[in-house]
């Protein structure tokens, strides 16, 4: 107040400013000295961004910063750089008029996405707005409210902010929003045919997300009216064929749309999904290296990166690569925070557990596969998952159990009008579980590495020779996956020879874990045969083995052929070793049962003990400590 002098306006607003501090309801703005900086302070500090440039201020209150009057300095909080704030936002009036802030429009830079967004709204500029959110529907992020404010815009500026909405709440997949579901209403009763097309494809797409296929493929608009949408709106369009196509099991397909959709120059909120699909059939048709780049340049929504980390892992699982674990547990841990629909977890997660069990990590896949099991909801997902269920019970011993829940998987999908290709495929892999569990039945062995042949199972192998006449000349991974299982397995119940000559057409696949699995069969043909040398030297010739299945099975491979060259101490060896080793214990139990009943002799190595020689060697590898 010294500073006032004897200026008596100047001391009068000083006094109404130190009383507007302590009661809001004092007429601060009724001053016109005041109102101009009030006002203008209002209108350039939102709450989420108080600070902003003093040349602004300047320029709506037309003077520099240093002719303000002492009262209005005393408005004005300097934070540096050039920036300034109110001292206290309580003083400020509600709203500013639309002028200063199409002023803040003009003012800040395309880069200050929100400044741009809030002056926007603020001015009622919505050409500018519509165009910002159209450019990326995620900004409406920034803007909570405005699809209730635009309650009283022109229908023409409601249906585009109507389809921006769409889009953002689909990115979050909450398809299932009020503000989605009135939107799409909106949408549906255009004028505009483009407008009209566009909601049926997102309303298509949110079927499809939620698993519903048949009603997603119903939705779509027919493909003559996509040359009428944008690339993006085309792209959506042709996602969800492909989502649509892969469901069906039809994947040259799939990979036909993803490709198209890859090909258009879509908004960049649309990237991730786009690599998302062309990831997931590149993975289906066996293009491992060009699956596994597209999915991880997946990286920014929730919904999606989950999908893309349990497809990375689903792959790397066939690959036999020791990181599928991780990115599998990524992935289901990212679906399950997202919200992603039951089944679809369900279905990973029973994926989960396969790739737990092929680890030899039996507890941890019981527990997985039984949550499954109780997360399946749809028929056809509860059989796919009582299908893996029943192999994992094949794998631990259980044939009974595995017969059970395989019979039932078996029926449903011999049976299903759902998704014919798909149930087909599940039909075969269900069929070749059956045939492994009777394996089990019939001869005691269990469906786990390593696995020798000279075994005799009438059932099994009557129920492989009939799945082989099945299998389509398909040349996708999982076709091709499906025919070497069913001839490995054939092979250990066949003559030597006949086996490995069923087995030489595989040699060469280029998926290396395939090939890897092919190499080791046709080794233990060659160990019945009594060609011991090539034998071990088809071990000797693989690349460093990383999944424990594999190293279990080259192994055993490698001690049968040492004792069979009178090689015993270099044989022990091998088997201390194996001991040691990180395979897991189910695996030391069978390769050590499996030794054991080929060469009896090496129980004498062993303490004294009733066990007959395979159980005493299995349990001795089993229990290193």
């Amino acid at each position: 107040m010294n500073q006032a002098g004897r200026n008596f306006g100047e001391l009068s607003r000083l006094v109404l400013l130190e009383a507007a501090k302590h009661d809001p309801e004092t007429p601060l703005q009724d001053d016109p000295a005041l109102r101009p900086l009030l006002e203008a302070l209002a209108a350039f500090s939102p709450e989420a961004d108080p600070a902003f440039p003093a040349a602004l201020l300047e320029r709506a209150l037309n003077r520099p910063l240093e002719r303000l009057s002492q009262a209005e300095k005393a408005l004005l909080e300097w934070v540096g750089d050039g920036l300034v704030r109110p001292s206290l936002r309580s003083l400020l009036p509600q709203e500013a008029p639309r002028e200063l802030h199409r002023l803040a429009l003009e003012f800040f830079p395309r880069e200050n996405l929100f400044r741009r967004l809030y002056h926007a709204r603020k001015a009622g500029e919505r050409r500018i707005l519509l165009d910002l959110l159209t450019e990326d529907p995620a900004r409406l992020a920034l803007l909570p409210g405005l699809w209730q404010e635009a309650r009283s815009w022109p229908k023409e500026d409601r249906e585009a902010l109507a389809a921006a909405l769409v889009r953002y709440r689909a990115v979050l997949g909450q398809y299932a929003h009020p503000e989605v579901e009135e939107a799409l209403a909106l949408l549906a009763q255009a004028e505009d045919p483009r407008l009209r097309a566009s909601a049926r494809i997102k309303a298509a797409e949110a079927k499809a997300d939620a698993g519903l296929y048949k009603e997603a493929e119903a939705l779509l608009p027919p493909e003559e009216e996509f040359p009428l949408l944008d690339e993006t709106a085309r792209a959506e369009g042709l996602l969800v064929r492909a989502a649509v196509e892969r469901w069906k099991g039809d994947y040259e397909k799939a990979a036909r749309y993803a490709e198209r959709a890859a090909e258009l120059s879509v908004a960049p909120f649309l990237k991730d999904r786009v690599q998302l699909w062309r990831g997931l059939v590149a993975k289906d048709l066996g293009r491992y290296e060009e699956a596994l780049t597209a999915l991880a340049q997946v990286g920014h929504d929730p919904l999606l990166l989950g999908r893309a980390r349990y497809q990375m892992g689903d792959l790397l699982m066939r690959l036999g690569s020791p990181e599928a674990r991780a990115r599998m547990e990524e992935g289901l841990k990212a679906l399950e925070e997202a919200g992603a629909p039951q089944d679809e977890v369900a279905r990973v997660r029973a994926r989960y557990a396969t790739l737990l069990r092929r680890l030899g990590l039996y507890p941890e896949a019981e527990a997985a596969i039984r949550r499954a099991l109780e997360e399946a909801l749809d028929p056809f997902t509860r059989a796919r998952v009582e299908s893996e269920a029943g192999i994992l019970q094949a794998a631990q011993g259980r044939p009974l159990e595995a017969l059970a829940l395989l019979s039932r998987a078996e029926a449903y999908f011999r049976t299903t009008g759902e998704r014919p290709k798909e149930a087909r495929y599940r039909h075969l892999r269900t069929l070749f579980r059956l045939a492994a569990a009777y394996l089990l039945l019939e001869t005691g062995t269990p469906y786990r590495p390593p696995l020798l042949g000279g075994l005799k199972a009438p059932e099994a192998e009557r129920l492989l020779w009939d799945l082989l006449a099945k299998i389509p000349e398909e040349a996708t991974d999982r076709y091709t996956a499906l025919r070497l299982d069913a001839e490995s397995l054939l092979a250990l119940l066949l003559p030597p020879k006949e086996a490995r000559e069923r087995l030489r057409p595989f040699l060469g696949l280029a998926n290396p874990y395939l090939r890897a699995q092919a190499r080791l069969g046709y080794a233990e043909a060659l160990l019945r045969e009594g060609a011991y040398g090539e034998a071990l030297a088809q071990t000797v010739a693989l690349p460093p083995l990383l999944d424990p299945g594999l190293k279990a099975q080259a192994k055993a491979t490698e001690v049968l052929a040492l004792l069979a060259l009178g090689e015993e101490e270099a044989a022990w060896q091998k088997l201390v070793e194996a001991r040691q080793s990180g395979l897991p214990e189910p695996f030391r139990l069978q390769l050590g049962r499996a030794v054991g009943r080929a060469h009896p002799g090496l129980a004498a190595r062993l303490p004294p003990t009733p066990l007959a020689p395979p159980e005493a060697l299995g349990l001795h590898l089993a229990n290193p400590d």
